[in-house]
């Protein structure tokens, strides 16, 4: 029985020996694996650190290849902006011929913006009218056009589309696009935009709109009569704006085929139309088809309301519909193709993201507050340093006052000595006034100052 004890005693005490060597080699195990830790985080940093300096070695070099090889311009200098192009770099060439078809309270007064400074900063002429214009004008004749500049690169402009005029006026190999919104929306802007509520007075905007409905024979409209009273730049405005006949719609005895001929040849004419409701991906697409730069699309918001009035009754809506089919036919059909276009674009999203980005960030340089603008609508307040750069301070002026300051600097029916007295209806300091229209340094790049302090790069 001893010995069975002892024999007992000592298998207990071989196992408690066999546990603790086997805790000894699980600690040692899990020592190693914690050193392995330590070693590979100083290898994480290293190939991190390491892998920073590559990538601002490869930025500087890039920029060095653009300069001597792209076939977009881009400044001698090293900059953030050129770095980033490059990420989006394609073989091609920027479109020096562009007709732009303005259609009204879709965003187009940016993309005017965007394709005046274009001009401005890639020395590209612009087709204008006579000093000073109208942004109005509906029909375009030569005789309205600016003295000595039967041609040009560029067209921006209101006028109901005129392909035959333009593109005779419009340098040879010219792209055209534009853009359009969704009509209910459209027209909801237009009406409070124009102030349309003052012919139609009730104390609300959905009241006034519904007084806008009973006058004038609306019932008629489009069925009897192509005339809609106070309906100009409201009611189906972008299918005017692209050159639809009213008349022979109304006349045409079969208006569906007529509707689907006109949607048929204006998928020939425009070779893009972008969607005001997918604003920024419209102007990386834009980029893209045109061969552009970041800084090319960049803009500030303008004209945007601050009241923004709105309409809930579901019959009222369904009326506004009705009357705007002509639109919506249009909407619908290039909404459609829109998004087709977008498909073909392979890591179009990812660009879309670095732009809005930079747009963001060149925003903050450039404004550093808000005021009350024109027909109510904010106005950017900039800041110092935006008040120096061309980019910033030609974003934020309006179309009408860009135009008419490029007219009275190109027209060369303008007299000289009325210089002094037309450079007194542009001083706000937060737009282009004629001095500057006139010597304002183009080159510095507003992205690249946009983020040179908070890089803390010296570009």
């Amino acid at each position: 029985m001893t010995g069975t004890r002892g024999s007992y005693r000592h298998g207990n005490e071989t196992t408690h020996y066999r546990q603790i060597r086997m805790y000894e080699r699980s600690l040692n195990q899990i020592l190693q694996v914690l050193r392995r830790i330590k070693c590979l985080t100083y290898g994480m940093f290293l190939i991190t650190f390491t892998t920073l300096i590559l990538y601002l070695v490869r930025d500087v070099m890039t920029v060095h290849l653009i300069s001597q090889q792209a076939s977009f311009p881009v400044r001698r200098r090293p900059g953030f902006a050129a770095a980033i192009q490059m990420e989006f770099h394609r073989e091609c060439t920027p479109q020096q011929n562009i007709i732009f078809t303005k259609t009204h309270k879709t965003g187009s007064s940016t993309i005017t913006n965007i394709l005046l400074r274009y001009g401005e900063v890639h020395n590209k002429t612009q087709l204008l009218y006579k000093y000073p214009s109208s942004t109005e004008y509906k029909k375009l004749v030569p005789e309205r056009l600016m003295t000595g500049r039967p041609t040009a690169n560029i067209f921006a402009q209101h006028a109901n589309f005129d392909h035959d005029f333009l593109t005779s006026h419009i340098y040879n190999t010219s792209k055209t696009f534009t853009i359009l919104r969704s009509p209910v929306s459209q027209f909801l802007s237009a009406f409070s935009f124009f102030e349309k509520t003052a012919l139609y007075p009730a104390e609300t905007f959905e009241e006034s709109i519904k007084l806008f409905f009973k006058s004038h024979g609306h019932d008629k409209y489009l069925t009897e009569s192509w005339f809609c009273k106070n309906c100009g730049m409201l009611v189906n405005a972008n299918s005017v704006d692209m050159g639809f006949d009213l008349e022979g719609y109304v006349k045409s005895a079969d208006r569906d085929q007529f509707l689907s001929d006109f949607l048929e040849k204006a998928t020939r004419t425009w070779d893009l139309v972008l969607i005001t409701e997918y604003f920024d991906l419209s102007l990386v697409l834009l980029k893209r088809r045109f061969c552009l730069q970041f800084e090319d699309i960049l803009y500030l918001r303008s004209l945007e309301r601050i009241k923004k009035e709105t309409v809930e009754e579901p019959y009222t809506l369904a009326k506004i519909a009705e009357m705007q089919k002509l639109d919506i036919a249009l909407y619908e059909h290039f909404n459609a193709t829109f998004w087709r276009e977008v498909e073909k674009e392979e890591g179009i999203f990812e660009e879309l993201a670095i732009f809005q980005k930079l747009n963001k960030q060149v925003q903050s340089f450039c404004v550093q507050g808000s005021r009350v603008g024109y027909q109510g609508t904010y106005a950017n307040v900039l800041s110092p340093e935006g008040r120096e750069n061309f980019q910033c301070i030609a974003m934020n002026t309006r179309c009408l006052n860009f135009i008419r300051l490029m007219e009275a600097r190109d027209d060369t029916a303008v007299p000289r000595s009325d210089i002094p007295r037309i450079s007194e209806d542009y001083t706000d300091p937060d737009s282009l006034n004629y001095n500057q229209i006139v010597h304002m340094d183009r080159t510095e790049n507003v992205i690249d100052l946009a983020y040179k302090n908070r890089f803390r790069f010296n570009f």
